[in-house]
């Protein structure tokens, strides 16, 4: 038999018989098949998913990965609610106590005038009322720093009781002046007193004094009363270097 210009080749099979692919097949009676070989013919469309079937057993985990990369650090969160107090801890040793601070501090007076004089001169003090660490010395006259640190001092004056007459006194350090007193009476016979300070920064070895200036000056004694101390010189230290 000729179909479209191919020819079908007819084999006689069994009922039984295995049916090739790409074939078609007739039964001619109740024993007998016809099977025709030709192509196959146009594909079909698929079908309908059918249901879903049973879910299987669990399969075994499988082995683990590598890790993966650190992934960028998140909003920072609310700050929590403080915590209760932790229990006091021991009591540590005892410390060890600093040194106490050097106390350097003098005071002196003179209870004797200074007579005239045309030149400078260093005035002396013949009373030692204070000398805490030594610094004063009553020979010289002067103060010497034995610590290095911060110092106060201050000195008083006064004039004679006459018309006319005046003072010029100075605080010395190393020679040179820092802080100077000056009292003049005028026409009035009477007697002016006064007073000046300062704070020196001074070295071991300086040297602090009071130098009465010349030009006939002079400081009075104490007008006939012994205990009187009108010319005094004192002073500390603040703070050690």
């Amino acid at each position: 038999m000729v179909v479209k210009e191919m020819v079908c080749l007819l084999m006689v099979s069994l009922v039984t018989s295995e049916v090739p692919e790409d074939s078609c097949s007739r039964q001619l009676n109740n024993s007998q098949n016809i099977t025709v070989l030709a192509p196959a013919g146009a594909k079909g469309e698929p079908g309908a998913a059918g249901p879903q079937g049973l879910k299987g057993d669990l399969g075994d985990a499988g082995p683990r990965g590598a890790p993966g990369k650190l992934g960028p650090a998140g909003p920072k969160g609310e700050r929590g609610h403080r915590g209760e107090p932790g229990p006091v801890g021991e009591r540590g040793p005892s410390g060890v106590s600093p040194p106490a601070p050097p106390v350097v501090a003098f005071s002196v007076a003179r209870t004797t005038g200074v007579r005239k004089t045309s030149s400078d001169t260093l005035v002396t003090y013949d009373t030692v009322i204070t000398n805490v660490g030594g610094g004063f010395n009553k020979e010289t006259g002067k103060f010497v720093a034995g610590i290095g640190g911060v110092y106060f001092f201050t000195f008083t004056g006064k004039t004679e009781y006459l018309a006319k007459v005046s003072y010029k006194a100075h605080l010395m350090k190393n020679g040179q002046i820092v802080v100077s007193l000056h009292e003049n009476n005028g026409d009035l016979i009477q007697h002016n007193s006064g007073s000046n300070s300062a704070v020196l920064q001074l070295s071991p070895g300086d040297q602090v004094w009071v130098r009465l200036g010349g030009d006939g000056r002079s400081f009075p004694g104490t007008g006939g009363h012994p205990g009187n101390r009108f010319l005094t010189f004192s002073g500390f230290l603040i703070h050690a270097d």
